[in-house]
C-alpha cells in the first residue's frame, strides 16, 4: 500500500506561479512544458522548473572609449525568458543561462559601444549609448529565446586622472571668461 501510494504521488508535479515546468525524462527534455500549477506526469519524470518572470542583474565592468580612456561601467538590464521556448533555452543552453549567455554579450555591447564613444561625449550621449546597447543586445539575445525588457547604464566612472584634467579645463575656461 504504502509502495503504490508513493508512485501515485511520484505521478503529480507542482509549478509554481511565474515559472514554466520543462518535464525531462531520462535525460531526454520533452518539446512541450507546464504551465504553473498542478500537473499529472510519469513517475519516471523529473520537472525543471524555470523562471520566466523579469529578472533584475547589474553587471559592473571596465571599458575604454574611443580616446582610450579606462571608463568603469556599471549597467543593468531586465529581462525574462520566452515562456514557450523554455525547453529549448533548457535543452540548449541550460538553467545558468545568465552566466553563459547573457553576461558576455552584455560585456561585448556594453564595451563596443563605449569604444565608439570619447570619454568626454560619453556623458554628453549617455541615452543615446544606452539606446546603441539595448538594441544591440535585443538583437544577440532573441536568438536564445530572451527577451530584453529594459536596460539602463547605472553609472559611468572615469579614472581620478581624467576628472581632475576635466574639472582643470572646465576652470581654465570660466576663468578665460572671466578675465575676457
Amino acid at each position: 500500500g504504502v509502495i503504490v501510494a508513493l508512485l501515485i504521488l511520484m505521478c503529480f508535479t507542482s509549478v509554481p506561479a511565474g515559472y514554466t515546468g520543462v518535464p525531462v525524462t531520462f535525460g531526454k527534455v520533452a518539446d512541450y512544458t507546464f504551465d504553473s500549477g498542478f500537473h499529472f506526469k510519469s513517475p519516471f519524470t523529473n520537472v525543471v522548473k524555470m523562471d520566466n518572470r523579469i529578472q533584475k542583474h547589474t553587471i559592473n565592468m571596465a571599458a575604454f572609449s574611443k580616446d582610450i580612456q579606462e571608463t568603469s561601467v556599471s549597467y543593468t538590464i531586465n529581462y525574462q525568458i520566452s515562456k514557450n521556448d523554455a525547453m529549448t533555452i533548457y535543452r540548449t543552453i541550460g538553467k545558468e543561462y545568465f552566466d553563459r549567455v547573457i553576461t558576455p554579450n552584455i560585456s561585448e555591447a556594453v564595451k563596443t559601444a563605449v569604444a565608439h564613444y570619447t570619454a568626454e561625449s560619453l556623458v554628453n550621449n549617455r541615452d543615446q549609448l544606452a539606446n546603441e546597447i539595448e538594441a544591440t543586445l535585443i538583437k544577440l539575445l532573441e536568438k536564445y529565446h530572451i527577451e530584453v525588457v529594459g536596460t539602463a547604464i547605472e553609472d559611468l566612472d572615469f579614472t581620478d586622472a581624467f576628472t581632475n584634467a576635466v574639472e582643470a579645463k572646465q576652470v581654465a575656461a570660466q576663468n578665460k571668461l572671466k578675465a575676457e
